[in-house]
């Protein structure tokens, strides 16, 4: 993260930049603008390989789907199934996922009912039981649309005609669709509601609770350890191939290249772009990890919302254009499908398919179902570059005795690896296949697969080449390429979504009725009416839900009552009352339904859309005020739902939004940066942080309220809703007050190569911070970025030492593939503050007369020295304090004075020595 539209945007406007001359604001030989000064440590041409700014361009150009999923980067792994709780069969549920997506290729199984039969007895698995919930939410609310569709027109067409018995008909058919979607949420939601908070905790890095890099999952890996050194070795391999006499080997080093360059880009943009999210989220990924989701949601709409209205650089192939309107239309997935069997393909082919246009309005059920054969692509990941993918992990990550890269660059920041997966092992269990895919094909439903076993299991599992073995935790290229597939598969239902409505229009003419029947709002009086009503929001949904019920079933009702009235035109009401009594409210319960969704970022938000003339269409669900740095979003999700209620409410122009700004986001003179992230109040003395307890399972609550700003808790009592600033205090961006997300594709920005060695050669964390410090400065607004006109000059401070994404994707580039001495690993979370190095916690490496704890799976490890916020019976809960404290208050002594504040260092360097208390010892023995 960043969202995926924001990653594979910048990798695009990354590739148009290095075609640029330097005289013309682009990059010289080196990867860098002349404005930023010159390199202290040149590059070298030998290992360039003939890499040049208009080299790297025209390998992404040319391979525009390797590129844009090299720039999902390490996010690609969040969908591989390695998780941490040995009560989850990890390689089997990829085994399954293999077997599903073959049976799909041959025509033999709906994906959908699949992924619903595969996941629906695995407990734990937080990522399925989202996926789980929006298949079911989907497949309901498209059953309805599908029947109303067929029903709402003939009554519409039909009111003031002589119909009799037809007309009650159909309106006996409208009540029962009422009915039935009324039962149909209510089902989904007591299935489902006891399962959220564990999409939450997936969202978690299990370093939060001090575990090492054995209970990893690979997303959390590829983020905090060797970042910078997966896509070199991208690069050798691509170098390799390139050089090969063979013609495909050759076309296969081009795509490898431009799937290690879209990498880097990952890695750049992550490195600075979280660092805004930080500043707006109030901490880091790893604390707040469901409003980083939130925010980075927002900011993905409305990235692509902005290359539509010419805010941004248009791009046809992937941003917003006719037809894909929205984010949550975009059909995303199409920037990364790699079509099958690519090495067969004639040239003109090779680039897949693209977004097709003009794309039918979902109007009647045949245009719906011209809509999904236009949008329904599949792709596959060739397994030459899955083998790759396995093969670069283990060649970063694995001790040498496993094939591990035996340099010292590697070995002195190399720990140990993620365990989760089984490797070789899980192969040669496999044996023949026939136990493993009998029981699969029985829970799909398949009996005769069509294929003899041993030919199956070729195809669905197939043994990797004798030169690749592949250690315990790391995953096999067939899990590589099942992760591609199942990442395509939360594309299209993120990207294409099929739960929302068009509001129909209103009739063009209409009698206006005298009725006293009106479904009003929400009832809200059963929320806590000493807070916001919906900063609690077990209460809000509670309220919403209760509020379709009784809406759905007085429509119902009102079909059923109607329909027994109906004895001649002139007995029938108007067009506009059956509009505004019956229709409307289904269109309604949709949106209000989807607005509080994707203010839980569960659902991507909706851009407006308006008919010709005017009239609503679909009401804009992208909150400014969220993604707006300094601003808040209590106030603009408030008046989002207030407005939903009146289908023609203009959402995006609520006055709150051009409001001043609430904080500075680069944590003020008070160092206000990073928040813990919000708990219940502490109910007593020494209480520590626990395991969870019903009905949330965590003693973290953020979820209940992720568009707040973490400095208020969701304590009723303001004397006790304060929260604390985790310690040691650091800044977390550059960014100025006010920003919005598309300053993060600025080519003019600042930048120092001077100040981008200095980070790079920092011993510490101490070290990153003292520069931050002088280099970016704790006053809202920056220098070398929008700055309002009379800002006094104390309000400004420093600037952006590494410069903005696409710059620093540049620089990074020529570093990463020219630089022998280049030996820097980002942390790509930002975490704990900007321009943090990878890092770990200083660690008790003797824990006598005690055990070593153990993790989940029974594998020791060494424990931190201070306990982080999320280790379970250690990390003890702060005293009560009141909200809106300047200075806040700081986590940092307990009574008995043993200190929290965290102690880290930066893996496989110390602080050099400098007057202060800089005195970190390296984050791990040597090994």
């Amino acid at each position: 993260m960043p969202g995926p539209f924001t990653h594979i945007y910048t990798e695009r406007r990354l590739a148009d930049f290095l075609t640029q001359d330097a005289t013309a604001g682009g990059v010289n030989a080196s990867f860098v603008r002349d404005v930023d000064g010159n390199l202290i440590s040149g590059l070298d041409p030998g290992m360039l390989h003939g890499l040049t700014p208009a080299e790297a361009a025209r390998l992404m150009q040319d391979w525009p789907k390797f590129a844009a999923l090299g720039a999902i980067g390490p996010d690609f792994f969040f969908f591989l199934q390695d998780y941490a709780n040995p009560a989850i069969p990890c390689d089997e549920i990829m085994f399954a996922l293999s077997l599903l997506y073959w049976l799909d290729d041959e025509g033999r199984i709906d994906e959908w009912e699949g992924l619903l039969a595969i996941i629906a007895d695995i407990t734990g698995n937080a990522f399925v039981a989202l996926l789980r919930f929006l298949i079911k939410l989907s497949k309901i609310w498209q059953k309805f649309i599908d029947a109303l569709m067929d029903v709402i027109g003939p009554i519409l067409d039909a009111a003031g005609q002589v119909i009799n018995d037809l007309t009650g008909g159909l309106l006996t058919e409208l009540g029962d669709l009422f009915t039935q979607l009324k039962n149909d949420l209510m089902t989904l939601i007591a299935e489902e509601a006891l399962s959220w908070q564990d999409v939450f905790a997936f969202f978690s890095l299990k370093m939060r609770s001090g575990l090492d890099e054995q209970a990893f999952v690979w997303s959390d890996m590829t983020h905090y350890r060797l970042t910078s050194y997966v896509p070199k070795q991208f690069l050798e391999h691509a170098k390799k191939l390139r050089a090969s006499p063979n013609a495909i080997d050759q076309e296969h080093g081009e795509q490898l290249a431009a799937f290690a360059l879209g990498y880097i880009s990952h890695v750049a943009t992550d490195t600075i772009a979280h660092s805004y999210v930080n500043e707006q989220a109030g901490g880091p990924f790893r604390t707040h990890w469901q409003r980083h989701h939130l925010v980075e949601n927002h900011m993905d709409a409305f990235n692509y919302e902005e290359t539509g209205n010419g805010h941004l650089p248009a791009d046809p192939q992937v941003g917003c254009i006719d037809g894909y309107e929205g984010f949550n239309h975009s059909a995303l997935y199409f920037a990364v499908q790699i079509p099958k069997d690519i090495d067969t393909l004639p040239a003109d082919q090779k680039e897949g398919k693209w977004r097709q246009q003009p794309l039918p309005e979902g109007d009647t059920r045949e245009h719906r179902k011209t809509r999904k054969e236009m949008l329904d692509t599949d792709g596959v990941l060739p397994m030459w570059l899955a083998e790759t993918i396995s093969r670069v992990l283990i060649e970063v990550y694995a001790m040498p005795k496993e094939g591990g890269i035996d340099s010292p660059e590697y070995t002195a920041e190399r720990g140990p690896h993620p365990r989760n997966l089984m490797g070789m092992a899980f192969q040669n269990d496999l044996g023949d296949g026939s136990a493993l895919l009998g029981k699969w094909l029985s829970v799909l439903g398949v009996g005769d697969p069509g294929e003899a076993l041993g030919d199956l299991l070729e195809a669905v599992a197939p043994a990797p080449p004798k030169d690749l073995n592949i250690p315990e935790g790391f995953p096999l290229p067939w899990e590589i390429q099942v992760t591609y597939r199942f990442l395509l598969s939360w594309f299209k239902r993120q990207f294409n979504t099929s739960f929302d409505m068009d509001k129909p229009k209103r009739p063009t003419w209409f009698t206006p009725p005298s009725s006293d029947y009106n479904f009003g709002p929400p009832d809200f009086s059963g929320v806590n009416p000493s807070d916001n009503p919906l900063e609690q929001l077990c209460e809000v949904v509670l309220a919403l839900l209760d509020w379709i019920w009784k809406s759905l079933e007085k429509a119902a009702q009102l079909a059923y009552d109607l329909g027994k009235s109906a004895i001649s035109g002139a007995t029938l009401p108007a067009r506009q009352i059956l509009y505004d009594q019956l229709i409307l409210p289904a269109w309604m319960a949709c949106e209000n339904m989807r607005q509080v969704l994707v203010h839980m970022a569960y659902l991507s938000p909706q851009s407006e859309m308006l008919y010709d003339d005017g009239e609503i269409r679909r009401p804009n669900e992208i909150d400014h005020e969220l993604i707006r740095l300094g601003h808040g979003v209590d106030g603009a999700f408030a008046a989002a739902l207030a407005s939903a209620w009146d289908p023609l409410g203009n959402l995006d122009k609520d006055p709150s939004l051009t409001a001043p700004a609430e904080r500075n986001p680069k944590g003020g003179p008070n160092k206000a940066y990073p928040w813990l992230p919000v708990r219940p109040t502490r109910k007593y003395d020494g209480q520590k942080t626990g395991a969870g307890s019903p009905p949330f399972n965590s003693d973290v609550v953020e979820f209940q309220r992720p568009w707040g700003f973490p400095d208020k808790t969701n304590d009723p009592d303001l004397t006790k809703a304060g929260n604390y600033i985790e310690t040691p205090q650091t800044v977390p961006g550059p960014y100025p007050q006010d920003a919005i997300p598309t300053v993060l594709f600025s080519l003019d920005g600042p930048a120092s190569n001077r100040l981008r060695y200095d980070y790079e050669g920092s011993g510490c964390p101490e070290r990153t911070d003292e520069y931050n410090e002088e280099f970016i400065g704790r006053a809202p607004f920056t220098n070398g970025y929008a700055i309002p006109e009379g800002t006094p000059q104390e309000s400004i401070s420093g600037t952006n030492p590494l410069g903005d994404p696409i710059i620093f994707s540049s620089y990074l580039i020529g570093q990463i593939a020219g630089n022998p001495n280049f030996r820097t690993n980002f942390n790509l979370d930002s975490d704990r503050g900007f321009g943090y190095l990878c890092w770990d916690w200083i660690r008790v490496l003797d824990t006598a007369p005690k055990p070593k704890p153990r993790n989940l799976r029974n594998q020791e490890y060494d424990p931190p020295e201070t306990p982080p916020e999320g280790r379970v019976d250690e990390w003890e809960y702060p005293e009560p304090t009141a909200f809106g404290q300047d200075p806040p208050p700081l986590y940092t002594n307990i009574a008995d004075h043993m200190l929290r504040t965290l102690k880290l260092a930066y893996l496989g360097r110390s602080c050099d020595e400098k007057p202060g208390p800089i005195n970190s010892a390296p984050g791990r023995a040597p090994r």
